[in-house]
């Protein structure tokens, strides 16, 4: 009679399930490119790190999306930030970038990292993966400074995709890989608000400025009968 095998005597009840490192990267290089998009002064670097967050945070997922909605939200993600870098066509078109500098942009976002990756799930088991939760966590940390303090267009257009992105994140590491239709939706509000920030970028371009900023306060002009019609001495 053959001796049982006793390897899995010693095999812990609950082990413990290790870090995709696909995953891991993909998580790398969403974190990176929104320090990227939150601290750069080039308008189009900014815009550069802004597409490889949208472009690989839909990858965060396991199991991952179904190939329609994947390719919804990467096509979503290339077309908002092709519309961007239309509107900032121009040599050496800037925005205000960061106020505190890249390195605490990115000890801020590892910090708030960290945070998401061990509350994964807030209090409940989650469905998605942890890295998303990090991912998620972090760039919410990182939309913070440009969405409440920007001080022009782009830099408060790329605080809110940002945020969105982040906030999508989240999602995913709670309620687990968005169905199809749900990614649809997704790419088209990740376009459409693509499209109204570029949109509004033009707009600041054209009242003659050289950057994005934020239009002056008209001040105001009181309108009186007698400037109206002034009265001729008689």
């Amino acid at each position: 009679c053959p001796r049982p095998s006793t390897r899995s005597w010693r095999r812990p009840l609950h082990e413990p399930p290790g870090v995709n490192p696909a995953l891991a990267a993909v998580a790398l290089a969403v974190i990176v490119g929104a320090v990227v998009a939150g601290s750069a002064r080039n308008a189009r670097t900014a815009i550069l790190g802004l597409v490889v967050t949208m472009v690989a945070a839909p990858l965060l997922a396991d199991p991952p999306s179904a190939p329609l909605g994947l390719a919804a939200r990467l096509v979503a993600a290339v077309l908002a930030g092709y519309l961007l870098w239309v509107a900032t066509r121009g040599h050496g078109v800037r925005t205000s970038g960061t106020l505190i500098g890249w390195p605490t942009e990115g000890f801020f976002a590892t910090a708030a990292a960290i945070v998401g990756y061990a509350s994964h799930g807030l209090g409940a088991p989650g469905a998605g993966p942890p890295l998303a939760a990090a991912a998620g966590f972090a760039l919410a940390a990182l939309s913070i400074l440009p969405v409440l303090n920007g001080r022009d267009i782009l830099r408060i257009g790329v605080g809110l995709m940002l945020l969105l992105t982040g906030a999508l994140l989240v999602r995913t590491s709670l309620g687990g890989t968005s169905v199809e239709l749900e990614e649809i939706l997704t790419a088209a509000l990740v376009a459409t608000l693509g499209g109204a920030v570029a949109i509004l970028a033009i707009a600041a371009r054209s009242d003659g400025r050289p950057g994005f900023e934020l239009s002056a306060t008209t001040p105001h002009r009181s309108s009186h009968g007698a400037d109206a019609h002034p009265i001729e001495p008689r």
